[in-house]
Protein backbone atom coordinates (compact mmCIF):
# COMPACT_ATOMS: atom_id res chain seq x y z
CA UNK A 1 0.00 0.00 0.00
CA UNK A 2 1.24 3.44 -1.04
CA UNK A 3 1.57 6.51 1.25
CA UNK A 4 -0.70 9.60 -0.22
CA UNK A 5 1.77 11.64 -2.11
CA UNK A 6 1.56 16.18 -2.10
CA UNK A 7 0.73 16.31 -5.71
CA UNK A 8 2.53 18.95 -7.17
CA UNK A 9 1.08 22.00 -9.06
CA UNK A 10 2.35 19.97 -12.75
CA UNK A 11 0.16 17.04 -11.57
CA UNK A 12 -2.88 19.06 -10.15
CA UNK A 13 -2.56 21.09 -13.73
CA UNK A 14 -2.34 17.30 -15.60
CA UNK A 15 -6.13 16.56 -13.86
CA UNK A 16 -7.25 19.61 -13.71
CA UNK A 17 -7.16 18.63 -17.78
CA UNK A 18 -10.17 16.27 -17.78
CA UNK A 19 -13.66 16.63 -16.52
CA UNK A 20 -14.23 14.69 -12.98
CA UNK A 21 -16.96 12.16 -13.71
CA UNK A 22 -18.17 12.15 -9.96
CA UNK A 23 -18.24 15.66 -8.77
CA UNK A 24 -18.83 17.02 -12.84
CA UNK A 25 -15.81 19.63 -11.90
CA UNK A 26 -15.29 21.48 -15.63
CA UNK A 27 -11.72 21.43 -17.39
CA UNK A 28 -9.72 23.31 -15.70
CA UNK A 29 -11.15 23.06 -12.28
CA UNK A 30 -10.46 21.42 -8.91
CA UNK A 31 -13.38 18.60 -7.77
CA UNK A 32 -15.56 19.55 -5.72
CA UNK A 33 -17.24 18.43 -2.77
CA UNK A 34 -21.36 18.03 -1.77
CA UNK A 35 -20.93 21.51 -0.42
CA UNK A 36 -19.41 22.82 -3.48
CA UNK A 37 -16.21 23.55 -1.95
CA UNK A 38 -13.00 22.73 -3.31
CA UNK A 39 -12.28 19.20 -2.25
CA UNK A 40 -9.48 17.95 -0.16
CA UNK A 41 -7.95 15.44 -2.84
CA UNK A 42 -9.17 14.71 -6.48
CA UNK A 43 -12.05 12.07 -6.72
CA UNK A 44 -10.09 8.99 -8.39
CA UNK A 45 -11.94 9.21 -11.34
CA UNK A 46 -10.88 12.21 -11.98
CA UNK A 47 -6.92 11.38 -11.90
CA UNK A 48 -6.68 8.26 -13.10
CA UNK A 49 -7.49 9.96 -16.77
CA UNK A 50 -3.45 10.51 -15.95
CA UNK A 51 -1.37 7.51 -16.13
CA UNK A 52 1.71 8.21 -14.12
CA UNK A 53 -1.10 9.00 -11.23
CA UNK A 54 -3.03 5.93 -12.16
CA UNK A 55 -1.84 3.87 -9.65
CA UNK A 56 -2.29 6.55 -6.63
CA UNK A 57 -4.41 5.97 -4.28
CA UNK A 58 -4.85 9.97 -3.43
CA UNK A 59 -3.79 12.78 -5.03
CA UNK A 60 -4.10 15.77 -2.58
CA UNK A 61 -5.23 19.18 -4.12
CA UNK A 62 -2.85 21.68 -3.23
CA UNK A 63 -2.87 24.61 -0.77
CA UNK A 64 -3.49 27.43 -3.81
CA UNK A 65 -6.40 25.48 -4.94
CA UNK A 66 -8.20 26.55 -1.80
CA UNK A 67 -8.86 23.16 -0.29
CA UNK A 68 -12.16 23.79 1.81
CA UNK A 69 -12.60 26.97 0.41
CA UNK A 70 -15.55 28.17 -1.67
CA UNK A 71 -15.17 26.64 -5.47
CA UNK A 72 -13.67 30.00 -7.20
CA UNK A 73 -13.61 29.49 -11.26
CA UNK A 74 -9.84 28.43 -12.20
CA UNK A 75 -7.76 28.95 -15.08
CA UNK A 76 -9.63 27.52 -18.18
CA UNK A 77 -8.25 24.32 -19.58
CA UNK A 78 -5.97 25.11 -23.00
CA UNK A 79 -8.21 25.19 -26.36
CA UNK A 80 -7.45 21.71 -28.30
CA UNK A 81 -5.53 21.49 -31.34
CA UNK A 82 -7.08 22.11 -34.11
CA UNK A 83 -5.87 18.95 -35.99
CA UNK A 84 -4.99 20.98 -39.05
CA UNK A 85 -2.64 22.43 -37.59
CA UNK A 86 1.14 21.48 -38.67
CA UNK A 87 3.49 19.86 -36.14
CA UNK A 88 7.05 19.27 -36.32
CA UNK A 89 9.12 16.29 -34.89
CA UNK A 90 11.15 17.69 -31.83
CA UNK A 91 13.66 15.11 -31.10
CA UNK A 92 16.46 14.79 -28.27
CA UNK A 93 19.24 12.67 -28.41
CA UNK A 94 21.25 11.22 -25.70
CA UNK A 95 24.78 9.13 -26.01
CA UNK A 96 26.86 7.44 -23.44
CA UNK A 97 29.97 5.66 -22.75
CA UNK A 98 30.68 3.60 -19.79
CA UNK A 99 34.29 4.34 -19.97
CA UNK A 100 36.50 6.88 -20.43
CA UNK A 101 38.82 4.89 -23.26
CA UNK A 102 35.63 4.67 -25.47
CA UNK A 103 34.85 7.10 -27.95
CA UNK A 104 31.40 9.10 -28.30
CA UNK A 105 31.77 10.03 -32.07
CA UNK A 106 30.04 6.98 -33.75
CA UNK A 107 27.02 7.54 -31.62
CA UNK A 108 27.09 11.08 -31.85
CA UNK A 109 27.48 10.57 -35.55
CA UNK A 110 24.27 8.51 -35.69
CA UNK A 111 21.97 10.71 -33.75
CA UNK A 112 23.26 13.33 -36.54
CA UNK A 113 22.65 10.94 -39.13
CA UNK A 114 18.28 10.44 -37.61
CA UNK A 115 18.31 14.85 -37.95
CA UNK A 116 18.70 15.27 -34.80
CA UNK A 117 20.70 18.62 -34.38
CA UNK A 118 23.48 18.79 -32.25
CA UNK A 119 22.79 21.39 -29.78
CA UNK A 120 20.00 19.12 -28.68
CA UNK A 121 22.12 15.95 -28.55
CA UNK A 122 23.13 15.27 -24.88
CA UNK A 123 26.26 12.66 -24.19
CA UNK A 124 28.55 11.75 -21.34
CA UNK A 125 31.28 8.97 -20.14
CA UNK A 126 29.69 7.68 -17.54
CA UNK A 127 29.74 4.00 -15.86
CA UNK A 128 26.15 2.14 -16.12
CA UNK A 129 26.94 1.48 -12.78
CA UNK A 130 26.40 5.11 -12.19
CA UNK A 131 22.72 5.46 -10.74
CA UNK A 132 23.23 9.15 -11.02
CA UNK A 133 23.72 10.51 -14.84
CA UNK A 134 23.55 14.07 -15.47
CA UNK A 135 23.58 14.47 -18.98
CA UNK A 136 20.28 11.99 -19.30
CA UNK A 137 18.33 13.62 -16.44
CA UNK A 138 18.83 16.50 -18.70
CA UNK A 139 17.70 15.15 -21.55
CA UNK A 140 14.76 14.18 -20.14
CA UNK A 141 14.12 17.59 -18.82
CA UNK A 142 14.49 19.08 -21.91
CA UNK A 143 11.72 16.65 -23.81
CA UNK A 144 9.42 17.38 -21.08
CA UNK A 145 9.93 20.70 -21.33
CA UNK A 146 9.32 20.99 -24.92
CA UNK A 147 6.43 18.47 -24.52
CA UNK A 148 4.91 21.02 -22.06
CA UNK A 149 5.33 24.01 -24.14
CA UNK A 150 4.14 22.15 -27.35
CA UNK A 151 2.22 19.18 -26.59
CA UNK A 152 0.81 19.53 -30.68
CA UNK A 153 4.40 18.57 -31.09
CA UNK A 154 5.22 15.07 -31.83
CA UNK A 155 8.72 14.10 -30.73
CA UNK A 156 10.89 12.06 -28.59
CA UNK A 157 13.86 11.33 -26.74
CA UNK A 158 16.29 8.55 -29.05
CA UNK A 159 19.41 7.28 -27.88
CA UNK A 160 22.39 4.76 -29.31
CA UNK A 161 22.37 1.13 -27.75
CA UNK A 162 26.03 0.42 -29.12
CA UNK A 163 29.12 1.58 -30.37
CA UNK A 164 29.55 -0.38 -33.21
CA UNK A 165 30.03 0.97 -36.34
CA UNK A 166 26.88 2.06 -37.69
CA UNK A 167 24.89 1.99 -34.57
CA UNK A 168 21.38 2.60 -34.83
CA UNK A 169 19.54 4.81 -32.67
CA UNK A 170 16.38 4.13 -30.71
CA UNK A 171 13.73 5.66 -28.86
CA UNK A 172 14.95 5.67 -24.91
CA UNK A 173 12.24 3.89 -22.80
CA UNK A 174 14.16 4.06 -19.58
CA UNK A 175 17.82 5.24 -18.25
CA UNK A 176 19.81 2.16 -19.03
Amino acid sequence: MTEPQTALTSEADDVERHPCPRCNASPGSPCRSRSGAVAGTYHTGCFTKVPRLARLLRVPTPADRGPGQPWRPGIPAPAPVDPDTPTADIRIGYARCPTLTQELQTQLDALVAQRIPRDKIFSEKISTRVRVRPQFEAALAAAREIKAHAPHCRGGLHRVRDEAPGARCRRADSPG
